[in-house]
């Protein structure tokens, strides 16, 4: 008997290598849904469907597998033989943690789409305005976080779309929370990298977690036993802000200055604390987290109307394309789902020479994002007066004197002999 369970565990394994493994139900709806995702997007293009959350939610639920009675009898005893082969103990039949994430997700931050879903999209609008690998600059103020810089994050595959290998980098204008604390010198030298006749890019705004369990502000990292906070500037500016233990009127430190910033400018934002509170933890820190984009949103635009309203801007440069939202940080690490980090568009807006096109309605129009912030909101008064004297403003032609009439030329006379 004992040598038959041997030879059976054998048949097992040499069936996993070769790859007929047998799934758990988590592991097939992991990959059918991704395609599901693919799909759905695919036959947007081309105008079979819209692509928005109720199409991928019904492929979603069509490309789901069941599990009959019957099948779970006979499935069920092999994966359970296989877990002491590999040290994997899958919840075949248990409720995937991954439904409070997305309850959570689509309670607090609705239309927020897959890394790869609005690479996508921005690159199909870009490449469209002429967007190409050799006149493209990428900016980014996300937050210092490594959590958002890793090879799958959404600024990393947009440059990787946009832009050469070789020299396609990103110019980092973010610190804490996403602020773009490189200031007017960063922007400056920034702006100048520009290539000739090219394009930029600026993606901004702050990020949140959502751990597999729902909880916002919380995310599970790799390596670490329990979650941590995300965004930990936002949550920490917004308790320090609620114990009340802060001198709004001292000089920043020059040790801590960007969370001190944090601290005294998001409290302006904030309101009244209590009525914060009646949100609950996840409502609260929501909150807190569309007030940071507000924070990051302000001088992300002050710094933009200043850099193009200098004279020369558009003489190198022929449009500035940004894109703010919040990034939502979803939880790795051993027995989590994983997959994409996700993005909420709030702000998709272009500027030129001419003046500023908002394209948000052409990408994002079918996402569930609040309508309220879709709109950039951009100054334009403030840049068309700028612009205008800086730039545009027609300089006094100083007057020649006609030429005199023909009759009025005084004509030589030839002096007689």
């Amino acid at each position: 008997m004992f040598i038959r369970n041997e030879a059976f565990l054998l048949l097992i394994s040499l069936c996993v290598i070769s790859g007929l493994v047998i799934p758990s139900r988590g592991s097939l709806s992991q990959t059918r849904i991704f395609s599901a995702d693919k799909i759905v997007l695919k036959n947007s293009m081309n105008n079979k469907y819209d692509n928005n959350e109720d199409d991928i939610s019904r492929y979603r639920r069509k490309l789901e597998p069941t599990l009959s009675a019957r099948e779970a009898r006979i499935i069920g005893p092999f994966m359970a033989l296989t877990t002491p082969l590999f040290g994997v103990a899958e919840k075949a039949f248990a409720a995937n943690g991954a439904g409070s994430f997305d309850e959570t997700l689509n309670s607090y931050f609705p239309g927020s789409i897959s890394n790869n879903e609005i690479t996508y999209r921005m690159t199909s609008a870009l490449r469209g305005r002429g967007y190409k690998e050799g006149n493209t600059l990428i900016g980014s103020s996300f937050c210092s976080d490594e959590i958002n810089d890793t090879s799958s994050s959404f600024v990393t595959l947009l440059a990787k779309k946009l832009t050469t290998l070789q020299d396609g980098g990103i110019f980092n204008l973010g610190g804490l929370g996403g602020l773009p604390f490189v200031g007017t010198s960063g922007f400056g030298a920034f702006t100048s990298h520009c290539p000739g006749n090219g394009k930029i890019v600026i993606v901004f705004g702050p990020h949140v977690g959502i751990s597999d369990d729902g909880i916002v502000g919380k995310v599970e990292r790799i390596g670490k036993k329990n979650p941590s906070t995300s965004c930990g500037a936002a949550v920490g500016a917004y308790k320090a802000i609620k114990a009340g233990a802060v001198d709004y009127d001292a000089p920043y430190n020059v040790r801590d200055f960007q969370e001190e910033y944090i601290i005294k400018n998001l409290r302006k934002k904030l309101g009244p604390l209590a009525e914060i509170e009646k949100k609950g933890d996840d409502g609260a820190v929501a909150y807190v987290t569309q007030q940071m984009y507000n924070l990051v949103w302000d001088i992300v635009r002050r710094n933009v109307e200043d850099f193009t309203s200098k004279p020369g801007f558009w003489d190198k440069c022929t449009e500035v394309t940004l894109l703010g939202g919040i990034l939502v940080n979803r939880g790795h690490g051993v027995g989590l789902l994983g997959g994409d980090d996700l993005f909420q568009p709030l702000t998709l807006t272009t500027i030129a020479a001419a003046g500023e096109s908002n394209i948000y309605g052409d990408v994002f129009g079918d996402l569930r994002t609040p309508k309220t912030n879709v709109d950039s909101g951009f100054n334009r008064d403030k840049i068309k007066q700028v612009r205008g004297a800086n730039v545009f403003e027609e300089q006094p032609v100083p007057k020649i004197p006609s030429p005199a009439p023909a009759a009025q030329i005084p004509v030589p006379v030839p002096k007689s002999p």
